[in-house]
């Protein structure tokens, strides 16, 4: 599904971040080899996301745009 939405969008891999809150929404991305963020404050736990080794961990809103803007 992301294969097919970075191509409609015409955005390339390198550039395209998945940011997630359950471990289905980083699997996928790192099934690609795309850079994902897990967000605590969702559905799945910390220690549960941490096994779809992200590329970052958010624990609240303002790091994650923090994150997003250095990268």
């Amino acid at each position: 599904m992301l294969e097919e939405l970075l191509a409609e969008l015409e955005v390339p891999l390198a550039e395209a971040v998945m940011v997630g809150d359950t471990e289905y929404d980083l699997e996928m991305a790192r099934a690609i080899g795309m850079d994902r963020v897990a967000v605590t404050w969702g559905v799945h736990a910390p220690e549960r996301l941490a096994a779809s080794l992200p590329t970052f961990t958010a624990e609240a809103v303002p790091e994650l745009f923090d994150w997003l803007q250095g990268r």
